[in-house]
């Protein structure tokens, strides 16, 4: 869903542009599992300095499509490409929900598998925008809902294990994820997206939220940090993160606090991790509020050159509430 990066893109693609376009090699980092601490912090005041890029255009489709079937876009075919703006829907059982979307621009081709959580780039064209984000996501995005994606799924349906969004952070349950990842990417990063909006609301009526971005990202093949734009150091779970901040906006007016965790050894493994402790983490620093309200946590790959052949597997999440 990071389909809008702000005044930071232009800085980090010109200072990768005196970078040659080589992978990074992969750095696998060990990540002990603790628990998650439960103390939420207070409100989250204003953040300086605000970037305006493009907004994407939003497709919403107002209700829940019948048995069988995914919402407009959605094509519930596996194993086999699917390209444009369509993506596939994938379902762990009991309504267990998750969606794979092609990159904005719709000039990429992905492939999924059916019951686990594992699907690659197959082709991506010659986008012009750059920040391209082929993911997989849990929650809302663009009006697009995960829990929407079948009948098993509906708050309604009996026994359905549809992580449920929007829910406030000081009441998302304890998301825990992890993911082993090949980049084939020569510009970019590869990260987790995870979004918050300052309200509730429905997902039919959800565009861009207003409420902060929380970005992990495991990767960043091209792209060198500025430190100017480096605002604290955090440690999570025994991995150092350098933490980029600003306010970030779009052309409708609407902004929001960006906040990128960028991890000092960059690594394709994450082993499993409790997504709350960068929550408390953002929030301890004003970023986030523990009543603004989790609408999705995507994972993919942010690109501007390369990622034909960009894969994912075995991500892993639960816990959402």
């Amino acid at each position: 869903m990071s389909r809008l990066l702000t005044v930071f893109l232009g800085a980090a693609v010109a200072v990768a542009a005196a970078i040659p376009a080589t992978a990074v090699p992969a750095v696998a980092v060990p990540v002990p599992v603790t628990a998650v601490p439960a103390s939420p912090a207070a409100a989250v005041p204003a953040s300086p300095a605000a970037a305006v890029p493009a907004s994407p255009a939003a497709a919403v489709p107002e209700s829940p499509t019948t048995v069988g079937m995914a919402p407009a876009g959605g094509k519930p075919v596996w194993n086999r490409n699917v390209c444009g703006t369509n993506y596939v829907p994938i379902t762990l059982g009991h309504g267990d929900y998750f969606n794979v979307y092609n990159e904005q621009d719709g000039l990429s081709c992905i492939s999924a598998e059916r019951h686990v959580l594992s699907w690659t780039v197959t082709r991506r064209g010659n986008s012009v925008r750059g920040w391209e984000y082929p993911n997989i996501g849990s929650g809302i995005e663009w009006g697009r809902y995960t829990c929407y994606d079948g009948r098993s799924a509906y708050p309604s349906s009996p026994g359905s294990r549809c992580m449920r969004y929007p829910v406030r952070e000081k009441y998302d349950g304890t998301p825990l994820t992890s993911v082993r990842f090949w980049p084939h990417i020569a510009n970019g990063n590869i990260a987790y997206d995870i979004w918050f909006n300052k309200t509730d609301i429905s997902p039919s009526r959800l565009g861009q939220a207003d409420g902060a971005e929380i970005m992990v990202w495991l990767m960043h093949p091209g792209i060198t940090e500025p430190e100017s734009r480096i605002c604290w150091h955090a440690e999570i779970q025994g991995l150092w993160y350098d933490a980029m901040c600003w306010l970030a906006g779009n052309s409708d007016g609407t902004r929001w606090n960006y906040v990128a965790y960028i991890a000092q050894n960059q690594t394709r493994t994450l082993t499993p991790t409790w997504l709350n402790e960068f929550f408390r983490d953002a929030i301890s620093h004003g970023k986030l509020s523990p009543d603004w309200w989790l609408t999705a946590v995507d994972f993919g790959a942010e690109i501007n050159m390369g990622g034909t052949g960009f894969a994912v597997q075995d991500y892993r999440l639960t816990g959402v509430k």
